[in-house]
């Protein structure tokens, strides 16, 4: 497989990354490594003005759930379990959520694939959208931040600075922490997209 394209920090465009590659994977688009497919794609999906002080050029689960649906014929819809952080958030925005773990439904293998929206931290309100699957028994995630020092949240230098975006084997620790292996600040919120 040939590595996908990693964001821009500064572009808050996870979401469409995510989106993308979900499309690059199943065949759906054609258009990849696109970068203005992506941009396009992140014009459609972010949350907008809104009541709760949330920056509008971040990316809304419901309306990833609306693009995958609505333009790419994959059913999707959010999920938040009861006691994630972002519950607040949701009610904020008014977004309308399934009580189902994300992780757990791929696990079962009812859907192949997912979006989960992570925390870059354990208390941080930094969140990134990744694409996930479950696979040989392993959940394996791609993550369009690959060149994030999660230390300095600075872009790393090479071989990481080059868009190098592949499927990474991760596990979940006890205390909702994404294990890689590579050094992750990543924190699973509870939240995410199915797709079926």
């Amino acid at each position: 497989m040939k590595p996908y394209i990693s964001q821009a920090i500064e572009s808050n465009s996870c979401g469409a990354h995510s989106i993308a590659y979900y499309l690059w994977e199943t065949n759906k688009s054609q258009f990849i490594n696109d970068k203005i497919f992506v941009a396009n794609i992140h014009k459609k999906i972010q949350v907008g003005t809104n009541a709760i002080g949330i920056p509008e050029v971040y990316a809304s689960p419901e309306k990833i759930s609306e693009e995958l649906s609505n333009s790419w014929h994959s059913h999707s819809y959010t999920c938040l379990l009861s006691n994630s952080p972002l519950l607040p958030i949701a009610k904020g925005l008014n977004i309308s959520f399934k009580n189902i773990n994300v992780l757990d439904k791929v696990k079962s293998g009812a859907n192949q694939y997912a979006i989960i929206i992570s925390s870059i931290g354990r208390q941080s309100p930094l969140l990134h959208y990744m694409l996930i699957k479950y696979e040989n028994s392993s959940f394996k995630l791609l993550d369009s931040l690959y060149n994030l020092d999660h230390t300095t949240f600075q872009v790393l230098d090479s071989p990481y600075s080059q868009d190098h975006v592949v499927w990474e084997n991760f596990s979940l620790e006890a205390n909702s922490k994404l294990t890689l292996d590579r050094d992750s600040a990543y924190y699973y919120t509870g939240a995410g997209i199915i797709i079926e």
